[in-house]
């Protein structure tokens, strides 16, 4: 196994801890990202775009980064309605 690809994996390891754990916390704490949720929809939907766009050009690592970025706004839309 080559340096190169076990650094990524190292580094995609500890940024999905770091998702995980923001999700974590947003339930933890009842409270999703401090915008409308009419906003956060528009934002999800433009990431999710942005994100099919860049994995269809072979972009993997934006691809995926955009992606967990939907996860993240998809997470706070159902954090922010269920205790809202």
């Amino acid at each position: 196994m080559s340096a190169g690809k076990m650094i990524v994996g190292v580094v995609g390891v500890i940024y999905a801890v770091i998702l995980v754990n923001i999700i974590y916390y947003m339930v933890q704490t009842k409270a999703g990202l401090a915008f409308p949720v009419w906003i956060q929809i528009i934002l999800g939907v433009c990431f999710l775009f942005v994100s099919v766009s860049n994995l269809k050009a072979k972009h993997y690592i934006f691809g995926s980064l955009f992606a967990s970025a939907v996860i993240l706004i998809a997470a706070s839309v159902i954090v922010t309605s269920w205790f809202a």
